[in-house]
């Protein structure tokens, strides 16, 4: 038995369940047929009327910003268990008070992006402070792009993100839905790839084609979210999703489609997707990078394994942002550019193990220099795990393939596309 394993077994707990760190993906797989077809018509409207008639005009400039002052005050919106715990508090929210004074109220209040939105939405069309200084929403669902559109988040203040300029990752730096970080700072990301068994496929080549082999016929899963099963007939058929025509989605329809008639497919799933793999109903499955690490930790199911397809796999990511009308934007600067420091990077990834955005974070989980020695030595008895577990997963801290190998999803022009994806891939889940 392997050290980590000896660590691991003294809980005798998979540290899945002790950090709870499945569950929030639940949420942040939405339809889109849920965004709602009037929405994505305001947001068009909005577009096209131009940025002179937006409400953010002449908001988030050099000037305004300097007109910002600090309140020592900060209320961030995030998703729940997505924040470093101890005994009920945030050792870098601590530190955050320490070292600039702004006491945190934070609040684990998004359970997935549409609600959150529609919560928010009333206050921001009439000109109100939506009570959160820092939202955290995803770049896969409408909704980010709805507020961007609609004018409804403020220009972040570039001269004040030193820490991120200097230390964020490839992956979330001028992303495709935020050219030039204009208004986002990644918060984590993640894969959706395949995740195998490799005890009942011990060779499971390169290719997303293993979810379309007649070999494990039965014994496949895919996800019942419309977006994720669209994107994986895209990446199967060698088209990059980004830059696809409707006529590419109708050949990635048919594909899956064939997929179902010739009964590959044991089912379409939402999070319970992973206990399938976990009970081996399935043997193989479109999957969520962060339930196959956290599964893996566990020697029960040691045999389970993230692929990352040699025709790429969707990068997801949850980003910071500020709501218009927010009452401390300058405090909100300052901790999402506080949040890109490796010092409290690696005290953030020890608890959340999704992918990381600040790559050079893995040498302070194996080399502390700081504040986070003390941090991450109070984190270990709960998490129970070496803090090498974290710094050398490729799942967190990935290598130039993988990074590579992760696809943007397609950026919806109009509600009349989000129509036409729906009519092709809903069909093949809601016909299951």
């Amino acid at each position: 038995m392997s050290e980590m394993d000896k660590e691991l077994n003294e809980g005798a707990i998979d540290p899945s369940f002790w950090r709870g760190l499945t569950q929030p993906r639940l949420s942040r797989r939405q339809a889109l047929g849920a965004a709602g077809g009037g929405l994505l018509g305001a947001m068009m409207l909005g577009a096209e009327s131009g940025a002179a008639s937006l409400p953010n005009k002449g908001i988030g400039t050099a000037t305004w910003w300097k007109k910002q002052k600090l309140h020592k005050t900060l209320n961030f919106a995030n998703w729940p268990l997505y924040i470093d715990t101890l005994k009920g508090k945030h050792p870098s929210l601590v530190h955050l008070q320490k070292v600039t004074g702004i006491k945190t109220n934070y609040y684990e209040v998004i359970q997935d992006n549409s609600s959150f939105y529609q919560k928010i939405r009333p206050s921001l069309a009439a000109g109100q402070y939506i009570g959160y200084d820092i939202i955290v929403m995803t770049n896969n669902n409408p909704q980010l792009h709805y507020l961007m559109e609609l004018g409804w988040l403020v220009p972040l203040n570039q001269a004040a993100m030193p820490n991120f300029h200097k230390y964020a990752g490839p992956l979330i730096k001028n992303p495709a839905w935020d050219k030039g970080n204009k208004y986002t700072m990644a918060w984590q990301s993640g894969w959706t790839a395949v995740g195998y068994n490799s005890k009942k496929i011990p060779n499971p080549g390169k290719s997303i084609d293993i979810l379309f082999s007649k070999k494990y016929a039965g014994r496949v899963g895919m996800l019942s979210d419309a977006f994720e099963l669209g994107h994986a007939g895209l990446l199967a058929i060698g088209v990059e999703p980004i830059s696809s025509t409707e006529k590419d989605w109708a050949k990635a329809a048919k594909k899956l489609q064939l997929q179902k008639s010739d009964g590959i497919v044991a089912g379409y799933y939402d999070q319970s997707y992973i206990q399938h793999l976990k009970n081996g109903d399935t043997w193989v499955s479109q999957c969520y990078s962060g339930d196959i690490f956290q599964a893996d930790l566990s020697t029960k199911y040691a045999d389970l394994t993230l692929l990352i397809p040699e025709e790429g796999a969707m990068l997801w990511t949850d980003n910071m942002c500020i709501p218009l009308y927010a009452q401390n934007p300058k405090d909100a600067m300052t901790a999402m550019d506080y949040f890109y420091s490796p010092l409290t990077q690696s005290v953030v990834e020890y608890y959340n193990d999704y992918i990381c955005p600040v790559p050079s974070a893995a040498q302070q989980l194996l080399h502390p220099t700081g504040w986070n020695a003390a941090a991450l030595k109070s984190l270990r008895p709960e998490i129970g795990l070496p803090y090498s577990v974290t710094a050398k997963s490729q799942t967190v801290f990935p290598t130039p393939a993988r990074i590579k190998a992760s696809k943007a999803y397609y950026q919806f022009k109009s509600q009349t596309e989000i129509d036409t994806w729906n009519s092709l891939f809903l069909p093949i889940i809601q016909g299951a």
